[in-house]
């Protein structure tokens, strides 16, 4: 029997073919009760082995322990049909998938934005649940009648790594895979569905893979070199802007050590740049470590989580540290996958994240100014601050938000006496007290009472604060196309991280994701950073000690700036 034609599945009524790939065909099925329209995908008789049957299986499988995330393709159901074909049942989207729609016209950067987002969702959802996707492309992303995308065909997904070897019967797409697994250094694993990502987000704003050249040989003998050797294409749209540009390109870096660490940490840095083009933000759909819906990624006292659902607005007090109207963005990106991914390549796990970034900063008075003691001047009745109500006989009250009441009004007052006379005199002299402590522990923090302040109580080990008082010494040098940033730090003890910022300009910096160096030998911490279009990368580098809340941070480094030569 041909395997082109549909079996005939219980409780499935036949419509119409949706499609064929290289072991599969896809039909269009009607449920009869409830009754509803899926997709069923079918195993091919011809060429059949048990590597692709296992594979199928594996694919049912990883399928529907992801099924409850809104951007991954639900699957209901799998079995094998009488003629002995397996299949399976799945949510049915309607035609056209991305790779469709690209071809029929080019994305706004607003829609690739909010995709990308919700496609690293999908794929960091899936990389916590140990799994690699590893053929994530256009035509894997359906899109539902409510234009939300699905990511499908976990066809070859595994828990990867540079010491498996994929059979024979299982390939990849060669257009969006990156250079380290077309070449057989790695099987796949987070930085390499990064880097699939982010050629499919920039195949959706120009209508073609990365490496395509149009009119040109794109056979695959003629992508694999152009992938392995030539820098990322721009997109050549004056739309884009240079940070999309250049987040794209550091996501298909050569060198996967250079790509952002994780999809969430990817994910940040697209909505980072949402913001900054005054575009509508898209949410971050992961679960927490507690199984709550938002995102879990890294919390730091002074990098609120913006992709969170906003907390209750009322009067209650935070639990956090309110956002400063005008401040820059801070530091965004530290990897958030726990556990074993693949290879045995581990990235530490991060504690719970509150649910927002906070409540928007009100409006505060100061602090309350030191109060007599004493018997209280005779007062008239006068409304209380906040309530409305006529001005008294008394004559008019200050207007006041908040806090205590004047401290003279008409009416008779007390003697003077020599205490109260004392009094502000003494609480003038505590307050002086305190403003010094407070100077000296700022001093003692950031080491000279300027600069960037670290967070983090206590040094870890040393006790003393001595290392978060310590500047990293970096140095910057390019290595063919990628700058080479080497940094160390005096005191630097086993377990401790070294952070890295770069940019093409130094004013973009302080906006500039922070990454999480993996190449560390004696103390000295190695990062590299591919040139892509700019002309100049400058960077600075961070050293970091244990773990929230009591990380001890080191400030930034001077600045390192290298021309392309």
């Amino acid at each position: 029997m041909s395997s082109a034609l549909p079996p005939e599945l219980p409780g499935l009524d036949y419509v119409q073919p949706l499609g064929s790939g290289g072991y599969a065909d896809v039909f269009l099925y009607e449920q009869q009760m409830p009754r509803m329209k899926v997709a069923v995908k079918v195993l091919k008789t011809e060429g059949l082995t048990q590597a692709i049957q296992q594979q199928f299986i594996d694919e049912a499988n990883t399928m529907a322990q992801l099924a409850d995330h809104p951007y991954i393709v639900q699957v209901f159901r799998s079995d094998t049909s009488d003629d002995g074909r397996p299949y399976l049942i799945m949510k049915y989207y309607p035609p056209p998938n991305l790779a469709q729609r690209a071809r029929a016209a080019r994305f706004s950067v607003e829609e690739v934005l909010r995709t990308g987002i919700q496609l690293s969702s999908a794929v960091e959802t899936a990389h916590r649940a140990g799994v690699i996707h590893r053929d994530i492309k256009p035509a894997n992303v359906l899109v539902s009648q409510y234009g939300s995308p699905g990511l499908t065909d976990f066809g070859i997904a595994g828990r990867g790594g540079a010491l498996e070897e994929l059979d024979d019967d299982i390939g990849v797409s060669i257009p969006w895979a990156p250079p380290e697994v077309l070449f057989g250094q790695s099987n796949g694993d987070a930085r390499a569905d990064v880097y699939s990502l982010s050629a499919t987000l920039w195949q959706l704003l120009v209508g073609r893979s990365p490496f395509e050249v149009p009119g040109g040989d794109n056979s695959a003998y003629a992508l694999m070199p152009r992938i392995r050797s030539n820098p990322p294409p721009t997109t050549g749209r004056a739309d884009v802007p240079q940070s999309l540009e250049r987040l794209l390109a550091q996501a298909m870096s050569k060198n996967p050590l250079a790509r952002p660490a994780s999809a969430i940490e990817f994910a940040r840095s697209l909505q980072a740049i949402e913001q900054d083009e005054r575009f509508s933000r898209t949410a971050i759909v992961v679960l927490d470590e507690l199984g709550h819906s938002g995102d879990s990624g890294a919390s730091h006292a002074d990098s609120p989580d913006r992709t969170q659902l906003r907390a209750n607005s009322g009067s209650g007090s935070g639990g956090g540290p309110r956002p400063v109207p005008g401040a820059p963005p801070p530091p965004l990106g530290q990897p958030v996958i726990g556990g074993q991914l693949s290879g045995g390549r581990t990235i530490g796990g991060t504690g719970p994240v509150p649910i927002a970034e906070g409540v928007a900063a009100r409006a505060t008075g100061g602090p309350p100014p030191p109060t007599v003691s004493g018997p209280r001047p005779s007062q008239r009745s006068a409304p209380r601050p906040g309530h409305a109500g006529p001005p008294q006989a008394s004559g008019p009250r200050p207007p006041q938000a908040s806090g205590p009441r004047p401290t003279q009004s008409p009416g008779p007052q007390p003697p003077p006496s020599t205490r109260r006379r004392w009094v502000p005199v003494a609480a003038v002299a505590a307050a002086v007290v305190v403003l010094a402590g407070v100077i000296g522990t700022t001093i003692a923090v950031t080491g000279d009472g300027g600069g960037e302040q670290t967070t983090g109580g206590t040094s870890g080990s040393t006790g003393d604060g001595s290392f978060g008082a310590t500047v990293p010494t970096a140095d910057l040098k390019q290595e063919g196309s990628s700058a080479v940033f080497v940094m160390s730090v005096d005191g630097y003890e086993d377990g401790d991280k070294y952070f890295v910022r770069m940019a093409p300009e130094r004013g973009d910096l302080d906006r500039a994701t922070a990454y999480g160096v993996q190449q560390i030998a004696d103390g000295t911490g190695t990062f590299s950073q591919e040139f892509g279009t700019a002309d100049q990368l400058c960077g600075q580098a961070q050293a970091r000690r244990g773990e929230e809340p009591d990380e001890v941070r080191t400030p930034w480094s001077d600045v390192k700036c290298v021309d392309k030569e």
